[in-house]
């Protein structure tokens, strides 16, 4: 049972340098493992620090430059298509493996061999980055996952996954077309395929994420773009719970729940919160609860209105349906 790590990048030469050493020194016990990088049309230093990498460490380390596409869709196909290994990983570049982490997957695999068996792993932001306040938006619900019987396919997070290639072939692949949210349409297709999601909790690795201040306006309108064509493509119930979204057809209670959300941060959201905000200290430099509601905010505004925007666009086009909204 070989295993091959694939891991789309993009102009993330600096990181690289840190993480490949620890890619490439994992621990294994009766089996070979090969790391697959696809730099997806960067344009920094990446495809130099990746062919230092491929000679340093000769047949761990491979790896493919793509025309840049926006998403990690494409990169992974190229990757998943080009492993060698029976079990695939899915890394995020900014993912710093713990000495197991592979090991880990590894052994999952091999107490369920059967080919629709997938796992997610665990990844942590390491404390000496908990007082960033971009923190808030690069921690995951593990919480939530143990506590789960079982998963659904909104929680293949691939930021740290694993499955059978040959499942993945034959039932899944990434939508090429969809810049986010690419994971979960993927995942929906292999669990109409039969997929069986389960949680490796020791297969851990830092997240070391990149995201600044600056940068939550853009990610809020970018995710409420894709949240609408996520949506399209699978008009699922449970994808409008996981994910917010203020529909006609939810349960009563919840619908409720959310139409007095919705009112309060009507409220709230105006120049005036924002403002006492910053005063309190919102810009600082250390995560608080203050920090947390002042982005959570930036980010929703932004989310609302990159969804409005793409339902504005997708209602003046044929065959439009309204999904609800975030």
């Amino acid at each position: 049972m070989d295993v091959s790590i694939v891991i789309p990048t993009y102009n993330r030469a600096r990181l690289l340098r840190s993480t490949i050493p620890a890619l490439s020194n994992q621990r294994t016990t009766g089996f070979q493992y090969e790391v697959i990088f696809v730099s997806n049309g960067s344009s920094d230093d990446t495809e130099s620090v990746l062919k230092e990498a491929a000679t340093e460490f000769d047949g761990k380390i491979r790896y493919y430059v793509i025309a840049p596409t926006g998403g990690p869709s494409a990169p992974r196909n190229v990757g998943i298509r080009a492993a060698t290994g029976d079990i695939v990983i899915i890394l995020d570049d900014d993912v710093m493996p713990d000495p197991d982490l592979v090991l880990q997957h590894v052994e999952f695999h091999r107490a369920h061999p059967e080919p629709h068996r997938a796992a997610i792993g665990e990844v942590y932001v390491p404390a000496r980055l908990m007082d960033d306040p971009m923190s808030l938006f690069h921690t995951f619900p593990y919480d939530e996952v143990r506590r789960l019987p079982r998963l659904s396919y909104l929680h293949f997070w691939t930021c740290n996954v694993s499955f059978k290639r040959s499942f993945m072939l034959e039932k899944g692949m990434f939508d090429e077309k969809f810049l986010y949210f690419e994971d979960v349409v993927c995942a929906y297709k292999l669990a109409a395929g039969g997929m069986e999601l389960s949680f490796a909790p020791a297969a851990r690795g830092e997240h070391l994420h990149q995201l600044k201040p600056e940068g939550v306006p853009a990610k809020g309108l970018f995710t409420g773009l894709w949240l609408y064509a996520f949506l399209e493509k699978v008009p699922d119930l449970q994808a409008k719970l996981r994910f917010g979204v203020l529909s006609a057809d939810l349960p009563a209670p919840v619908l409720v729940r959310r139409v007095l959300s919705r009112a309060a941060f009507r409220l709230i959201d105006n120049p005036l919160t924002f403002a006492a905000l910053r005063w309190m200290g919102a810009t600082g430099g250390k995560r608080s609860r203050i920090t947390d509601l002042y982005y959570r905010l930036i980010f929703r505004q932004n989310l609302l209105a990159g969804y409005a925007k793409a339902k504005s666009e997708a209602r003046a086009g044929a065959g439009w349906v309204d999904r609800g909204e975030p």
